[in-house]
């Protein structure tokens, strides 16, 4: 759902705006991905599916649930669309081994009739359907079972009440598999868990109102829709959600092809710890990118990032281990502090600093500059105003730290 439209550019704001729309996923692709995933979950569910007395339901997880995905680098680049396949059956039916298997017969068997080229991927944890066609999709299909009740066991007993008290935090947990886990082919209690739909949760928690003011904005503009309640979140993006999209092709390009870069959960994680209900993309990630590390916890010595819906996973965790990870994190910080930074300063919002068009990408901030008036005023927001004030009492190296 376009926010800008035909007219010239005139703020930092609706700059930012146009750049974020141009890395976001079309909004075809996004309907290709979501028919395609609906097409799968028909298939596991269907009359003759070897799973379908355990009621398979397939959903997003990852970037494509929290609506902060992003085109790949390159006209050659894949999306990978993270899908759950969780089915009504217990730890009793199934070993890990047994349910990947399960679910990969189905998988396999959708292949086939969908005549795709290549053969579904047995990997650690999903199975992976790769599309040969011009959207350059791969489904990572991970097999779940639910986990609800095990999960909040977990956490009270190491003391979250805080995570507890929200039943949308822990009731749609789930076990999952994983080759790599001792007890892949054990019949047992103790299977790896995960937790997409309560961060999801958690996540759109701290949008706070700007998912409705949103939400108007388009009632506003699009006459489809009668009312706010019509309008699929999908369809909208928040300040927080285009700051993280931003902020994620800024990682890409500082790190193409680099298997170190900060992770995408960690960035979002972050992110969405700093976002305090801003209005505009300007002000959100001043927010995010003066705070940042404030939400980086140092635990006995190890620094922790932690899943705000298991307080015991820490997202960071790579880091003890490979401190090359670590490092890469903070010099990424201070190069989106500055590139952001110097942007936001700029008395003209038309000045887009080489520094941050190569790593927005050239190519993509291209499409934008004919749509900027460049002959007319600054509008400066206080977001900006903000950014200035801090860069000026910081320093030039540390524009976004007072």
């Amino acid at each position: 759902m376009n926010m800008i439209d035909d007219k010239k550019l005139k703020t930092h704001e609706e700059v930012l705006e146009a750049i974020a729309e141009a890395i976001d996923i079309p909004e075809h692709l996004d309907e290709i991905a979501r028919k395609r995933y609906a097409s799968i979950g028909d298939w596991l569910d269907r009359k003759d599916s070897s799973i379908s007395q355990y009621d398979p339901e397939i959903s997003p997880q990852g970037s494509f649930l929290l609506g902060t995905v992003i085109r790949p680098l390159g006209d050659s680049g894949n999306y990978d669309v993270d899908l759950v396949c969780t089915l009504k059956a217990t730890k009793n039916d199934f070993t890990m081994a047994e349910l990947k298997d399960a679910v990969g017969v189905e998988i396999k068997s959708y292949a086939k009739t969908n005549a795709m080229k290549k053969e579904p991927d047995d990997g650690r944890r999903c199975w992976t359907l790769e599309y040969s066609d011009s959207a350059n999709f791969h489904m990572d299909i991970l097999p779940a079972l639910p986990n609800a009740d095990s999960y909040r066991v977990m956490l009270e007993s190491r003391m979250h009440f805080s995570v507890v008290a929200n039943e949308g935090l822990w009731s749609k947990a789930i076990a999952i598999t994983d080759k790599t886990d001792p007890n892949f082919r054990v019949r047992c209690e103790d299977w790896p868990v995960s937790n997409p739909k309560g961060y999801a949760v958690w996540f759109t928690s701290r949008q706070g109102d700007a998912i409705t003011a949103r939400k108007h904005t388009v009632l506003a503009r699009e006459s489809i829709y009668a009312s706010v309640d019509e309008i699929p979140e999908y369809k909208i993006k928040t300040p927080l959600q285009r700051a993280i999209q931003l902020l994620k092709r800024h990682r890409d390009t500082t790190f193409e092809g680099d298997e170190n870069k900060p992770i995408s959960i960690i960035i979002t994680t972050l992110a969405a710890h700093c976002y305090n209900d801003e209005a505009t993309i300007s002000e959100a990630l001043e927010s995010i990118l003066k705070g940042m590390a404030n939400f980086i916890e140092d635990r006995n010595g190890e620094k922790w990032v932690a899943n705000p819906v298991n307080p015991e996973e820490n997202f960071a965790d790579k880091w003890k281990e490979d401190q090359d990870k670590e490092k890469k994190f903070y010099s990424w910080l201070d190069a989106a502090q500055r590139d952001f930074g110097e942007y936001l300063r700029a008395s003209r919002y038309s000045d887009i600093p080489d520094a941050l068009q190569e790593s927005l990408t050239k190519a993509t901030v291209a499409t934008v500059l004919p749509l900027i008036a460049v002959t007319a005023p600054a509008i400066v927001s206080s977001g900006v105003a903000e950014a200035a004030k801090i860069a000026s009492d910081g320093g030039a190296t540390q524009p976004w730290c007072k």
